[in-house]
């Protein structure tokens, strides 16, 4: 399989890399990829302005942040799906990952071995959205307070809360039916959401299903369909020239930054390229080799 000349020189040089990626999230529209540089112990935010990096092909769990700060992994696991080893994730989370994905239980008698008291996460009220991706939609669930920082970093453009449900089990249970008797998809794919990078926003067709889904909705008895917001304030100018080819998160990457929606980092060099930023965590940079 052909494998290009800087993925080579990076496998023999990853282990020197610094930086090791810790997360990617979004302050309102502030993108930011916090790292832990190995050599200063120290936490900081890496510039995502400046395309002119190295990224590893290894991914390494990210550790945790405890009641004294930043601890790196005591295992220096390898990880594949998740960002964390299970034994980092159930000292903040849950030791059950998959559970953000499919929760198995409401949280009063936890299914993962996690404490009663650590499943807060999954007892709280949670909300039903339905995003809009230009004129495509999608359906989805998230913890009320956090609904509209999770579209941000999903990258819609638009989104409107349809319902709310008592704990996450239960939202993802209306989420799956509701998604099968309107035949609302429960993503979209990232070729279309790089094709819409080069598409200007249809506000009176998104306007337009959403009318039609908001008077279906309104005579199903468990939604309660509300106004629907825009997400404009992402660091990019909007449409661009072309649609962005995603990239392979590790390589090398250079070029003058384009800006930042969702997951992507566009940059341009010898055309417009896509980086997946949720892709980084675990992953580690170096400005040079």
């Amino acid at each position: 399989m052909f494998q290009r000349a800087d993925q080579i020189l990076i496998q023999n040089k990853e282990d020197d890399f610094a930086l090791h990626a810790l997360d990617f999230s979004w302050e309102g529209f502030e993108p930011s990829l916090t790292v832990f540089d190995r050599s200063s112990r120290e936490v900081s935010e890496f510039n995502l302005e400046e395309i002119d990096f190295f990224t590893s092909k290894k991914r390494t769990c990210i550790g945790y942040f405890g009641d004294d700060g930043y601890i790196p992994c005591p295992k220096n696991a390898t990880v594949d799906r998740f960002a964390q080893c299970p034994e980092c994730c159930k000292e903040v989370f849950l030791p059950d990952q998959a559970c953000v994905f499919e929760p198995k239980c409401d949280g009063e008698k936890p299914k993962c071995g996690a404490d009663k008291e650590d499943t807060d996460f999954c007892r709280r009220e949670h909300a039903l959205y339905v995003a809009f991706y230009d004129t495509r939609m999608k359906i989805g669930m998230s913890s009320t307070r956090r609904v509209e920082r999770r579209l941000i970093e999903q990258g819609a453009d638009a989104y409107a809360i349809i319902g709310t449900m008592q704990n996450r089990v239960k939202a993802r249970e209306v989420e799956k039916a509701v998604s099968a008797k309107l035949g609302i998809p429960q993503w979209v794919r990232q070729d279309a959401q790089l094709r819409n990078f080069a598409r200007k926003v249809d506000v009176s067709g998104i306007e337009g299903r959403y009318e039609g889904l908001e008077m279906t909705l309104n005579q199903m008895p468990s939604m309660r369909p509300e106004g629907l917001k825009w997400l404009n304030g992402y660091p990019i100018d909007l449409p661009l020239s072309a649609t962005p080819n995603p990239q392979d998160s590790w390589g090398r990457h250079k070029g003058r930054c384009v800006g930042i929606k969702g997951k992507w980092l566009i940059y341009e060099q010898d055309g417009l390229k896509a980086l997946n930023l949720s892709d980084f965590p675990a992953r580690f940079l170096a400005r040079s080799i």
